[in-house]
């Protein structure tokens, strides 16, 4: 299940769930932060509708309440539907990263080591340094994404490739993990931006985001 589907599922019936669903949340963070924030307002919208005016109120005034309970409970499910919409995962930065990658599936099949003139050319256009072994990377390239240049390598690990993404004009202010297109990944925080890690098979995307958090030097004056 991508995180799409499970939040248009949790945006459909916010207290219902299936075993794949739960399954998805187990490994995605920003998914179980939706669920939650989602159940919050419906609990919020049942509240509001099922509260009685004070029993001292006149009947008059009984009356006029019930068109304002309405309204508000209409607007309140409006809202609602706008936070389903605006946190749909097709939105985020997460998103793009994997359409990005998608439309370089070569890359996943690169095996032969890039020497370090390569390395340097790819990471030159993002104003960073990369303090590790060129026999790591097998697959090395200066992208366009987001108005921006960014580098991007393949990362040779014990448990297969990983992809990584360095995204010098893109913040972030907490790591978010994601499963997109058959992908899985990471997105850190860094000093002047983020790095995105993506994985098709077991590596350990959190081992490699921490290392090339440690790897990368960051440029002074870069654009």
């Amino acid at each position: 299940m991508s995180c799409e589907q499970a939040r248009l599922q949790i945006g459909a019936d916010p207290g219902n769930s299936t075993a794949e669903l739960e399954q998805h949340l187990q490994d995605c963070e920003s998914c179980r932060q939706f669920r939650a924030e989602v159940r919050t307002l419906d609990a919020n919208i049942r509240r509001a509708l099922e509260r009685p005016p004070a029993a001292a109120v006149t009947a008059r005034f009984t009356a006029s309440w019930r068109p304002w309970a309405l309204a508000a409970s209409v607007l309140l499910a409006l809202l609602a539907v706008l936070a389903v919409w605006a946190l749909r995962p097709s939105d985020t930065l997460a998103r793009e990263v994997v359409a990005h990658v998608q439309e370089e599936p070569e890359s996943w099949l690169a095996r032969q080591h890039v020497d370090a003139q390569s390395i340097d050319a790819a990471l030159r256009g993002a104003g960073v340094k990369l303090d590790i072994t060129s026999d790591r990377i097998s697959y090395a390239q200066s992208c366009w994404f987001r108005d921006h240049y960014v580098p991007h390598l393949v990362v040779q690990t014990a448990q297969g490739p990983a992809t990584v993404l360095i995204l010098r004009n893109q913040q972030v202010r907490a790591r978010r993990s994601f499963h997109e297109g058959g992908m899985s990944g990471v997105i850190v925080p860094a000093p002047q931006g983020s790095i995105a890690v993506l994985t098709r098979g077991g590596a350990d995307t959190d081992a490699v985001a921490e290392q090339m958090q440690q790897d990368v030097r960051w440029l002074p004056d870069a654009h």
